[in-house]
């Protein structure tokens, strides 16, 4: 989408979701300035024993944004699905998935979220469906809770970051398209 194109996006957006789309899209960059230049060992390394490591609570992000999709009736299938199937936690896992199929995935549902975000109109926002803590009953409601605990897992895996010894985690949007920076 060019800048153009993404400002009409924008301006046709329904303007109850035009803060959790902005923030939806600032998550998307930052879980992939949490990962960057972090290996498989690191990402697997848990700063304590009962601490769980930036694989795992990455991966819980990727799924957290397939839930996400999901429940704004618009599926997308999650690679990662079968392997963090009642995960509660790391020890709950047989293998971590690998930090390249992390970023792909990630990648991938946060397209399909961007897009699905920005098609929301007021009868969807207002439907009713599961409560989450400190919300209504709405989707709209649904949305401020799973970003909210979208962002509180983005700063866990920035302070993870930081525990491990790399530096720390980057604001820096990247190119996405010609005039637009960040997803």
């Amino acid at each position: 989408m060019t800048s153009l194109r993404a400002a009409e996006a924008i301006s046709d957006m329904h303007p109850a979701v035009t803060a959790p789309a902005a923030m939806l899209r600032l998550n998307t960059e930052l879980y992939l300035n949490c990962l960057a230049g972090v290996g498989e060992a690191e990402a697997a390394r848990r700063v304590t024993p009962d601490t769980n490591s930036m694989a795992f609570v990455a991966a819980h992000l990727v799924d957290g944004r397939h839930f996400l999709t999901e429940y704004l009736g618009a599926p997308l299938p999650n690679p990662l699905a079968q392997q963090l199937q009642g995960a509660k936690r790391e020890d709950d896992l047989a293998a971590l998935p690998a930090v390249t199929e992390l970023l792909a995935t990630w990648e991938a549902v946060s397209a399909h979220l961007a897009v699905t975000v920005e098609r929301l109109d007021t009868g969807q926002l207002s439907m009713e469906r599961r409560p989450f803590p400190g919300s209504d009953r709405t989707i709209l409601g649904g949305i401020a809770f799973l970003t909210q605990h979208e962002s509180f897992h983005i700063g866990q895996l920035a302070l993870i970051r930081r525990q491990l010894g790399l530096p720390e985690m980057s604001y820096e949007l990247r190119p996405r398209e010609p005039g637009r920076r960040g997803a």
